[in-house]
């Protein structure tokens, strides 16, 4: 499983991004490097969310018309690795560039962060989820580096809060895979907000996938349980509801997200719901106008990581609008406090630089994903 997942709501073709806009020479320029995989296996991945963002930095140049300053996109190829990606945000700010968005996985994103924060440089990460993007490994919080993603322990938060506010379901047993830090993190989450809420959870812990799991699963599965939290990869979700329905078991089983709709098998995950950062069936005016824009752009359906990196470059406007400056720590400062309203949700940052926005989730339902609702990460 990828240090980052994002569940995506539409096919991640790789259409062409808007036509650049030409600045007038006397318009000052301000340089923003986009951290993204523009090759190899996740290339198409990284040109959705340059597109998304693209699209938005577009919008605001041709909003400003003759005044304000020009935001200049400057790609970079960014592997998810860390000491590939270390070495990209070291370029960047060696070549004076103090805004950075990006880093779809966790894996570039912390490296890139730390980068970025001890340099001086401002960077808003896109969809990278692990903890250790926003805070350091003391638990400090990084002054100038934002996500638009919650991050792992709010995926927990959100999904105790679903299960006891929109399922009414509070007796459950989590599945906690030893062998992933995301699993165990997101169920430490969960398991502390669920009892705060008056839940009553039981962890069980090992991998779904080894073939000792399956009795150990059918033992715990005692008759007051209601439902079933695997966050884990998909194969684990749909291993956990197999082992259960061999056993004539029906219930509620929530799974993590995921990076793309196209990998997951919507036929072994019948029933199951997930987390999604982003849906489209949200009725917001917002949501509906920014959709109809990008897909005129592009010509396809948007989806969670288009979302969050439209939502990234985005904020990146907002701040130096309401800042009215151009210092990264100026900037920082003002995202800090801003009330923003995007294409993923409402929110304000936490202490941690998080997003304190809902999540949403999605019920795969005759092979089609559908949305069931949201839920709070905070």
């Amino acid at each position: 499983m990828w240090g980052t997942v994002c569940l995506l709501i539409a096919s991640c073709s790789s259409p062409m991004p808007p036509l650049p806009t030409t600045p007038p020479a006397d318009r000052p320029r301000l340089r923003v490097a986009l951290t993204v995989p523009l090759s190899g296996e996740l290339a198409t991945y990284g040109e959705v969310v340059r597109n998304a963002a693209e699209l938005a930095f577009d919008e605001w140049n041709k909003r400003q018309s003759d005044s304000g300053v020009f935001i200049q996109v400057v790609p970079q190829d960014t592997p998810c690795d860390a000491a590939g990606a270390q070495q990209v945000a070291e370029r960047i700010v060696a070549s004076g560039i103090l805004f950075i968005v990006g880093g779809i996985c966790s894996e570039a994103a912390i490296p890139v962060a730390r980068v970025a924060n001890d340099s001086g440089a401002l960077f808003i990460a896109t969809s990278a989820t692990h903890p250790l993007v926003t805070v350091d490994a003391q638990g400090n919080t990084r002054r100038l580096v934002f996500r638009t993603a919650f991050a792992y322990p709010q995926q927990g938060h959100a999904v105790s809060r679903f299960l006891l506010q929109t399922l009414r379901l509070d007796h459950v047993l989590v599945v906690n895979n030893k062998l992933s830090p995301f699993s165990r993190d997101v169920t430490t989450a969960f398991y502390k907000s669920f009892a705060t809420l008056g839940g009553d959870a039981l962890i069980v812990t090992g991998d779904p996938m080894q073939q000792s799991f399956s009795d150990y699963l059918k033992s715990a599965m005692k008759p007051e349980i209601q439902a079933v939290y695997v966050p884990d990869r998909q194969s684990a979700v749909a291993q956990v509801q197999d082992v259960l329905r061999a056993q004539g078991i029906e219930k509620t089983i929530v799974g993590s997200d995921w990076w793309n709709v196209q990998e997951l098998d919507l036929k072994a995950l019948e029933g199951v719901y997930l987390l999604a950062h982003y849906s489209g069936d949200v009725v917001n005016p917002i949501v509906r106008e920014w959709a109809a824009r990008y897909r005129a752009a592009f010509a396809v359906e948007p989806d969670a990581l288009a979302a969050l990196a439209y939502d990234a470059a985005t904020l990146l406007i907002q701040g130096i609008e309401q800042s009215g400056s151009t210092s990264p720590e100026v900037v920082a400062g003002a995202l800090s406090s801003l009330d923003y309203k995007g294409v993923t949700g409402h929110w304000r940052f936490n202490a941690q630089h998080n997003p304190t926005k809902q999540a949403f989730f999605l019920r795969v339902q005759a092979g089609a994903l559908q949305f069931a609702g949201s839920a709070s990460v905070e």
